[in-house]
């Protein structure tokens, strides 16, 4: 902090700082992603609070983007676990199940009416894309022998807390489960990932822009539910009644989990060091 109030007094040290900041390729990421998002807020949203929720799915999109990308770029899914992804479908495709034909999660301001849901179309079709890279098109850089934590741990145990825990926005048991399941599952999926850079014991900058991309996404998601959690919750039923702790609660999980590698992202665009190297600098 002392540090960066020196910076902040010396123009001289201030314009080096930003130089560095400016060349990395985070900071050229996240500022492209911002511009865009200040564009669509300007564009779609009424102003209104809930319109966090439209763009924690329009960052989680985003990220998605960038995946995709960079696997046409390189002609590799190096670094990609496929096994998060496939998790990813899932969670997508049992969201939209919620949303497409009720409105009980939908944001309340005019993003609503159907720029939420295409974010999360678009989510599915690049999860879906990218899933495809790793099987069919470019199966021989896809590294099985690193992407070992299996999926099926995340997805069982998930389901199972859907089918006694949901809440009853949408006033219909399969789509209110379904819309639980896709949170709860999304609050483990990134596990998959980061198991996958422990055992590589290196990061893809693509990877490691999506995870924080992901947390971002997931902290918005969260200030939301946070705010509105008792409108998930049943008061006069014994166990549903804690619905709406549960769901924020499984939230904050996830974040503390990614707060390790959130920590030593933030570093590494700081200091200008590259994120491929953020789990082997000393420096960060």
């Amino acid at each position: 902090m002392e540090r960066m109030m020196d910076v902040m007094k010396d123009p001289e040290k201030f314009k080096k700082e930003f130089g560095l900041l400016y060349k990395t390729q985070g900071f050229k990421v996240w500022g492209g992603f911002v511009v865009t998002a200040i564009t669509i807020f300007w564009v779609f949203s009424s102003g209104d609070f809930s319109f966090l929720l439209t763009l924690s799915s329009l960052v989680s999109m985003f990220s998605f983007l960038m995946v995709a990308m960079a696997i046409e770029s390189n002609k590799s899914v190096a670094g990609v676990s496929l096994k998060m992804m496939e998790c990813y479908i899932i969670v997508f495709f049992c969201r939209l199940l919620a949303i497409i034909p009720f409105e009980g999660y939908l944001p309340f301001d005019k993003s609503g009416d159907w720029l939420y849901q295409v974010c999360e179309a678009f989510g599915l079709c690049l999860s879906g894309s990218i899933v495809y890279c790793c099987r069919v098109q470019y199966p021989s850089t896809y590294s099985e022998q690193t992407d070992t934590l299996n999926h099926l741990y995340l997805i069982g145990p998930a389901a199972a807390i859907a089918l006694i825990l949901h809440p009853h926005l949408n006033n219909f048991l399969p789509s209110d489960i379904a819309w639980a399941f896709a949170l709860y599952l999304e609050s483990v999926t990134v596990l998959p990932q980061l198991f996958m850079f422990m055992k590589e014991g290196k990061a893809q900058p693509h990877t490691s822009h999506f995870l924080a991309a992901q947390a971002l996404s997931r902290l918005m998601s969260f200030i939301f539910w946070a705010s509105s959690f008792s409108e998930l919750s049943n008061p006069d039923h014994y166990i549903k009644k804690f619905v709406g702790n549960w769901v924020v609660g499984i939230q904050l999980i996830q974040l503390i989990v990614m707060g390790d590698f959130i920590y030593h992202y933030v570093q590494c665009i700081r200091k200008g060091i590259p994120v491929s190297e953020l789990l082997s600098s000393d420096e960060v």
